[in-house]
């Protein structure tokens, strides 16, 4: 179930109002996603893919995987890499992925520069709105030292109708949360992620880590290169 239960839903409200006073905003509700926003992870997520891909025969442009799929899940990067390649990939290929990741990640997985910063001079609620499945989602924030965060506050793309760039998973944290589509903020950095913020009636930041300032603002974002100039945004 992506609904937050009623009793973690009011303690997440009061951490987060009461850890900074109030102050009139135009906003509500951010919602972050995880991969490449909260953690480091869209390299590592494309490293071992690619890895995998050449194991089984498939040489293939990292780079240009990395650009392409930033944001997706794995199921959108086999689907679209099994037309490419006119290959069936195993039906272990998913685990073996989600097993050699989660290795990776204990590994090396650090949290986004500035994110913790960030986090802390926020005064609404927040919440993750990902891809990822929701043990990916927890074992980063873990990792990363942001579980006491977001908590149970978690809403993932594969638990809703249909994954980013449909917009159903930042609706749903919008509906669990009872706060309008307008009064909510997306925090992303991939196209798909955008596209998802835009079409659910939401205002979207986009950080341009690895997808260009230019493409998020093409696709309806407003760009920042770091957390602290989102801060300083945030805060006008």
């Amino acid at each position: 179930m992506w609904f937050i239960q009623q009793g973690n839903y009011w303690r997440f409200l009061k951490l987060r109002y009461n850890r900074a006073p109030m102050k009139n905003t135009s906003y509500d509700l951010i919602i972050f996603d995880c991969d490449g926003v909260l953690v480091n992870s869209e390299p590592l997520a494309n490293q071992v893919y690619v890895q995998i891909l050449e194991e089984h025969g498939h040489q293939v442009n990292s780079e240009e995987y990395m650009r392409e799929f930033s944001g997706a899940s794995i199921t959108q990067r086999l689907q679209v890499t099994s037309q490419k390649l006119n290959w069936t990939p195993p039906s272990n290929f998913t685990s073996t992925f989600q097993e050699r990741l989660a290795e990776l990640s204990m590994q090396v997985l650090e949290p986004v520069p500035g994110i913790h910063e960030l986090i802390e001079s926020i005064t609404v609620p927040i919440c993750i709105g990902s891809n990822g499945t929701r043990s990916e989602i927890l074992l980063r924030l873990k990792l990363a030292n942001l579980t006491e965060f977001f908590g149970d506050a978690i809403f993932s793309g594969l638990e809703v109708p249909h994954p980013k760039p449909a917009p159903d998973v930042f609706l749903a944290a919008a509906q669990s949360f009872n706060i309008p589509p307008s009064r909510c903020i997306v925090i992303e950095d991939s196209i798909p992620g955008v596209t998802a913020g835009v079409r659910a009636g939401m205002k979207v930041y986009g950080y341009a880590a690895f997808t260009s300032a230019e493409m998020l603002q093409a696709a309806g974002a407003i760009p920042f290169a770091n957390m602290m100039e989102l801060k300083s945004m945030l805060a006008r």
